[in-house]
This record gives C-alpha cells, sequence and structure tokens, in this order.
C-alpha cells in the first residue's frame, strides 16, 4: 500500500506542476485521451463537466489566473482513506482523494487512475472529480462550542438568536418552500452563519409529506436518503412511511434552530438590480402581507403546486365523485366503490393499489406506456447505500463524481438491461393483462432524472396488476365519460362511482410566471432534466444567467442533501462579492453552454 500512497501523491505533484507551468507535455502524460471532468463550483462558479483530456487542460489553462489552484494533496482524513481500488469495474482502477486550495477558498476532489507504465508516474486519469468545500475567511460557525450563561435560558437564547419576527430587520436569503430542499438549504446557510428565513404555506413543518395519501412509503432505501447534517437513527425501517417522514422534517427545524414561518404564503417577488435585493411578498395566516428585503431568494416549492387536469370529454356529466390525487388520502375512503384511476404512474399504482387493499375495485385507465421495475431490480442501482455500513459521506462524493451525462447514460443503459433480464416475468405478466411498458433503454431512472415521472418500482400493485385484483384499460379506448361511468369507443359503457386523477402537476415555470412574472419565467426557461452541458437538474441548484440572486432547488432528498452546501455557498459567495467578474460574462468558458456539447464516449 505504501508504493500506491507514493505513486498517488506523486500523481497529485505531477498535475499541480502541470497546470501551474501550462505544461501541455506533462498534463498529457497525467490523463487518458477519453477521460471526464466533473467540477463543481471550485473551478467553475458553477457546476459543469467537461469531456477529453483537450477540453478538460483548455479550460483549465483559459482560467488558471483566476482560480488559482494550489496545494494539492492526499487527504488522508478522508473517511475511507486517502487511496483505495475502485470496485465493480473491468480494468484496475484506483481513487485517489485529494484536498486543495483556489484563490477563494479549499475544495477537495478525487481521482480515478489506471495504471500506465508510459506515464512517469505509472498512472493516467480516467475521471477527475473537484467540488469547492468551502471560502476563505468565511468559515462555518457550526459546531459550536462553549456554554449558555447560567442566567439565561436556552429557550430564550434561541429565540433571541432567532429573530423569527423580523420586524427590525430582513433576512440575508429568503427560503419559499419548507420541504425537503428548502430546509436543508436553510440549515446549510446557518451552518455558515447567513441570517435565513424560510416560508411555508402549510401549517407545520413537515405536512407537505403528513397530508399525502397514507399508504405512501419512500421507494428508496433508508441509507439513499439521510438528511445533512442530521442522519436517520438506526431505528428507521429500510424503507420509510410518509408520517415518520414528516416528523423527522418537524424534528429537523428543531435541531438546527431553522427560522421557519408556517402559514405563510409566497405571493409575489421583484429584484431591483440597483439595490441588488429584492421585495418578497409574503402572506401570513392572519392574512395580513409583510414585505421582506432580503438579498437572495431560493424557490425551494417542489415543482408548481398545481393539479395538472386533463380535458377529458363528458366529465362534467359523470354523477359519481372527480378528485385529483393531491386530495387522495385513503383506499378506506372507497371500500365497496368502482373506482377509475386516470393515469398510470407511480401515485396511479400506490392509489389503485391502496382500493384494492380496502375492498374497492379500481381500474386504472393508462394515458402512455410506463417503465416498470421491481423493488429489489431497482436497489441495485444503489449500491452501497442498500447497506448500513458505509459513511454516507463517502458514497455521495462517488456518486457526485460519475454524474457525468456520457457515463450515467451508459449506466442507465447497462442497469435497464440487467434489470429487464431479472424482471422479464414480471413484464411478461403485465403485458398479458393489457398494461403497456415503456421499453426506453434507459429505463426508469432515465424517467426519473428527465420527466420526474412515467415510471412505477413495484412494491405489489405489479402482482395485483396481474392477478387481475386491479384492472388495467387504455384510454386511447374512452369514448367520452356519461353519468354513469365511461363509455369507450366500442360502445361498451363501464360503471364507476368515482375518479381520481393521478395526472400529475403542471410545469415548475407555472410557478415561476406566478412569481416573479411572464419576463423572468421566460428568461429562466426550461427546468429538469439534462442541460445543454451534460448536468443534471436544468436551471436548478446553481445562479440563473440573467436572473441574479435567485436559486432554484428541484430535487429529491439524497440529491437536494448532496448539493445544498454547494447552493449555500454560492449564496455566501454571491452576497460577498467573492466571483470573479469576468465568470458572469454570458461567454466565459465556465458558463452551462446553450446547446448541446458533443461528449467524448
Amino acid at each position: 500500500m505504501t508504493d500506491i500512497y507514493e505513486s498517488a501523491g506523486r500523481w497529485l505533484q505531477q498535475f499541480e506542476t502541470a497546470i501551474t507551468n501550462r505544461d501541455v507535455s506533462l498534463f498529457d502524460s497525467l490523463f487518458l485521451e477519453k477521460c471526464d471532468w466533473r467540477d463543481l463550483v471550485a473551478f467553475t462558479w458553477n457546476f459543469r463537466q467537461f469531456y477529453g483530456r483537450t477540453e478538460i487542460r483548455d479550460y483549465i489553462w483559459t482560467t488558471l489566473d483566476d482560480i488559482r489552484p494550489s496545494n494539492f494533496a492526499l487527504d488522508i482524513d478522508f473517511v475511507e482513506g486517502a487511496v483505495s481500488p475502485v470496485e465493480f469495474v473491468e480494468t484496475e482502477t484506483w481513487e485517489i482523494n485529494f484536498t486543495f486550495e483556489t484563490a477563494a477558498g479549499y475544495a477537495d476532489g478525487l481521482v480515478n487512475v489506471v495504471p500506465d507504465e508510459t506515464s512517469p508516474v505509472g498512472f493516467r486519469a480516467d475521471l477527475l472529480f473537484t467540488r469547492l468545500q468551502g471560502l476563505r475567511g468565511h468559515d462555518a460557525v457550526w459546531p459550536r462550542f462553549g456554554r449558555y450563561n447560567h442566567d439565561e435560558l436556552v429557550e430564550e437564547r434561541r429565540r433571541k438568536e432567532a429573530r423569527a419576527d423580523y420586524a427590525e430587520h430582513d433576512p440575508e436569503v429568503l427560503v419559499i418552500g419548507g420541504g425537503h430542499n428548502g430546509l436543508f438549504v436553510a440549515a446549510a446557510l446557518g451552518r455558515l452563519g447567513i441570517d435565513t428565513l424560510v416560508v411555508d404555506k402549510y401549517d407545520r413543518a413537515g405536512d407537505n409529506w403528513r397530508n399525502r395519501y397514507d399508504a405512501l412509503v419512500l421507494h428508496q432505501p433508508h441509507g439513499m436518503l439521510h438528511f445533512p447534517f442530521m442522519p436517520f437513527p438506526e431505528n428507521f425501517p429500510d424503507y420509510v412511511a410518509k408520517d415518520r417522514m414528516a416528523d423527522w422534517l418537524d424534528a429537523y427545524v428543531a435541531a438546527l434552530d431553522i427560522n421557519l414561518w408556517t402559514s405563510a404564503e409566497f405571493v409575489h417577488g421583484e429584484y431591483d438590480e440597483a439595490a441588488k435585493q429584492w421585495s418578497a411578498v409574503v402572506r401570513r395566516a392572519d392574512g395580513a402581507t409583510r414585505t421582506l428585503h432580503p438579498k437572495h431568494l431560493v424557490l425551494a416549492t417542489g415543482g408548481s403546486g398545481t393539479p395538472q387536469i386533463p380535458n377529458l370529454p363528458g366529465l362534467s356529466d359523470f354523477a359519481g365523485t372527480v378528485s385529483h390525487s393531491e386530495g387522495f388520502k385513503t383506499g378506506a375512503d372507497y371500500a365497496g366503490k368502482r373506482v377509475l384511476v386516470i393515469g398510470a404512474a407511480t401515485s396511479a399504482h400506490d392509489i389503485a393499489f391502496d382500493v384494492f387493499n380496502h375492498g374497492g375495485q379500481a381500474t386504472m385507465f393508462q394515458r402512455g406506456p410506463v417503465a416498470i421495475v421491481d423493488l429489489p431490480t431497482a436497489n441495485l442501482n444503489y449500491g452501497h447505500y442498500n447497506a448500513r455500513q458505509r459513511p454516507t459521506e463517502a458514497l455521495d462524493k462517488r456518486w457526485q463524481s460519475t454524474m457525468i451525462e456520457p457515463r450515467v447514460r451508459m449506466g442507465f443503459k447497462t442497469a435497464t438491461a440487467i434489470g429487464n433480464e431479472a424482471d422479464v416475468e414480471l413484464h411478461r405478466g403485465l403485458e398479458a393483462a393489457g398494461f403497456k411498458i415503456d421499453w426506453h433503454e434507459g429505463g426508469w431512472f432515465t424517467k426519473y432524472y428527465e420527466v420526474a415521472g412515467g415510471y412505477y418500482i413495484n412494491v405489489g400493485a405489479s402482482q395485483a396488476i396481474i392477478d387481475g385484483n386491479i384492472h388495467v384499460r387504455q384510454y386511447s379506448d374512452i369514448d367520452r365519460f356519461v353519468p354513469e361511468g365511461v363509455r369507450l369507443k366500442s360502445g361498451e359503457v363501464l360503471p364507476f362511482d368515482a375518479v381520481v386523477l393521478a395526472t400529475g402537476y403542471a410545469k415548475q415555470n407555472q410557478i415561476l410566471e406566478r412569481f416573479f412574472g411572464s419576463e423572468v419565467a421566460e428568461r429562466i426557461g426550461e427546468i429538469d432534466g439534462f442541460d445543454a452541458g451534460g448536468e443534471p437538474f436544468r436551471g436548478c441548484l446553481r445562479p440563473i444567467p440573467g436572473q441574479p440572486r435567485l436559486i432554484i432547488m428541484e430535487s429529491g432528498i439524497s440529491p437536494g442533501r448532496w448539493y445544498t452546501p454547494l447552493v449555500a455557498l454560492q449564496v455566501q459567495a454571491e452576497l460577498e462579492g467573492i466571483v470573479p467578474e469576468s465568470f458572469r460574462s454570458p461567454d466565459h468558458p465556465s458558463q452551462t453552454p446553450k446547446e448541446k456539447e458533443l461528449a467524448s464516449h
């Protein structure tokens, strides 16, 4: 192991020498021609990825004078060791974890190297990952040391620190939405000592989970879903139910001293370029409005929150009850009833299965093919997250390092092929029952990242369909709704007592227009999916070109854990004026490309 540590240290030394001296020959001797680099803020003040040795070198050369990277060293404090073999790869590969500094702060990263006798250090890099960790001169205020004064009650001190009414000053940052992402960001900002207020329309932290249907249980294993700064306790089950998640969000607010206004609805925001602050109108529970002037906004509403209601012919003629999945609470409300569910993705399956389990008759009308994966098969994608033995921070770092679009899509394709083989009997049974499966080569994971829907991880409803306990029909067969139910194009009338629209929610752009106006919404553009530079969560998690001091949070729990510390650092850098002015130019190479770049793989 001594030899590999020495070789890893030499690779880092030579890398620093190559970039400091702009030594093309030395740099090229350290990297494979086809290699990838993902940077999170450290070199780019953005989330960017670069494909191929030449592209990586050209970018570093261009920005070297501004970034001034230095002091590359093995990260001897890394939780799983500075150097370790990479698992599940065909070629011998080693992971080197390192730290370094930039002009702005301190950072870390990893590089995956493969043996190569033509390299002066015996290795060439296949993958490089870099990530900003903190800003120079702006250290985190956590952990806290010392104790409270004897004459001061803990709660009284907490109240004074929170300054929760903001009667005499404004928060530096206003976070809109108190779901997981809003609270994660607030905690990360609080760790940096940034005065942050979260406003949420619900009565209590966690109500966005608490108010959803009773049967809701998360489909990802425990290990994927730890909260930043406050991981789940060991007694939590592998799959967390929605009420437990709601209570954990409530506890998170209290434990991390998050300033939260509940029953407070954000109404409108307008940015003042001259004053470099927002005018943010918030309506409190008593109907009174407050106008706050934060320097930065973070939008963490988790989507539009506006149910998407399709134009269904004759639905107004239907004599039974009609509701959206947003209002569905429990299948017990439909015991003994015939329920038509419009849609066939996750919510539709959960609702239909809950109706069946409570003695109702459920029929799903499928509007389009849906990707289906069995739960054990889906878990194959999570690797060591499935166990509770490996440090989450190590797994997170490796996951972030490989979120490079060509690699991601190849991984999806491979995992889907393996999954389809494993789930062949499940798929055959579903197709025999009339269910249409989406056979996209990227499978359900592509659906998750690109459209945030259109898939179902089977936790029981698929077998109920196969067994005939949940019926499936195709939406294209409908002629129109009639008072007693739905008339098919064949003339057959299917009787129903209730209709539940599991048709999702409107796009995020609708809430952008409602909050900030059409001009801002158009300037921001589309949200979600992969951007033109290959990064997931398009338009989110980082500053928006052309719209100062606004960041959109739109991700699941695990990406929220990965990225909210970086969001907080970006906000802090903006507030402190640390980002070099040249990086703000729309033509700067750090900016997200406007058109799709060709990858090297």
